[in-house]
């Protein structure tokens, strides 16, 4: 009753309550965070091609032709290479930032491979060449990226109303790296792991199934290959290979994307919040 009688801060206390009120009746409605991982309306896979992985050789190598006499020399060779994979993963909503964008949980599991050509490397005549047949090792690498993005649009919200969609992220992508040097059965398969810090950013459409492309860049070093001896009739060695990084632009779909529920406004669900009904 004194509350009431005060009328300057009952209108306070009002005014300040509507853009509490007001916001959250836009924002998106959340369900709980673990109900997420059995909707399969968020999952995608992708398919990655002929971007760049960089990295770097650096080892002994042969004056002239292997086994000339010439003497040796210490060289580092820097690579940048194609690489290809495909990815499977799933985002998870935690926090609304608005009708149609949110903040989320990144999960995925990410398979890449490369080719290292040409480690019989030579000198000769003020260049660095690999005679042929090309000694090669090939690198296939499995990780778990997880991180925190950004989303707007219709996978954010899983609608069939909005026709776009974009994120921006960043992570960490534990990856286990295993190469293999063709044609050296006395070199073993090399494994290595890091943690590598991540960023990515994806743009897509969504006509009948939502369609997006990913460009994700990582970062570290990682050593893939380590021979500390000569190879005969390959190279003098010993050698390193360690990779720094790599750059890949997928193609996302999200396969059960025509299961979204809202397709247009006439119908009885309101897109920016999945738990009222419009009357």
């Amino acid at each position: 009753m004194h509350f009431i009688k005060k009328p300057i801060i009952m209108l306070a206390f009002v005014l300040l309550g509507l853009p509490m009120a007001g916001r959250a009746q836009y924002l998106f409605q959340l369900d709980p965070f673990f109900s997420y991982f059995t909707d399969k309306g968020r999952y995608e896979i992708g398919f990655h091609y002929g971007v760049l992985s960089f990295g770097e050789f650096a080892g002994t190598i042969p004056f002239g032709a292997l086994g000339a006499g010439q003497g040796d020399t210490n060289i580092v060779h820097q690579y940048g290479l194609m690489n290809f994979g495909g990815y499977i993963g799933t985002s998870i909503p935690f926090k609304a930032t608005g009708h149609i964008s949110l903040f989320a949980m990144d999960i995925g599991l990410n398979f890449n491979s490369l080719t290292w050509p040409g480690l019989n490397m030579v000198y000769s005549d003020n260049e660095v060449t690999a005679p042929t047949p090309l000694l090669n090792a090939t690198t296939m690498q499995i990780g778990l990226p997880i991180g925190v993005e950004w989303k707007v649009g219709c996978d954010a919200i899983e609608t069939r109303r909005l026709a776009f969609s974009a994120s921006f992220g960043a992570g960490i992508l534990p990856q286990l790296s295993m190469t293999t040097l063709a044609d050296a059965p006395d070199v073993k398969t090399n494994y290595g792991f890091n943690c590598a810090p991540y960023l990515k950013a994806e743009v897509g459409e969504n006509l009948w199934l939502c369609t997006k492309f990913r460009f994700m860049a990582t970062f570290g070093d990682v050593k893939l290959l380590d021979v500390n001896h000569a190879l005969p009739g390959k190279t003098d060695g010993p050698f390193r290979v360690v990779s720094h990084g790599n750059v890949m632009l997928s193609w996302i779909i999200m396969p059960f994307s025509p299961g979204w529920r809202e397709t247009a406004w006439w119908n009885t669900h309101d897109t920016y919040n999945q738990h009222d009904r419009l009357n």
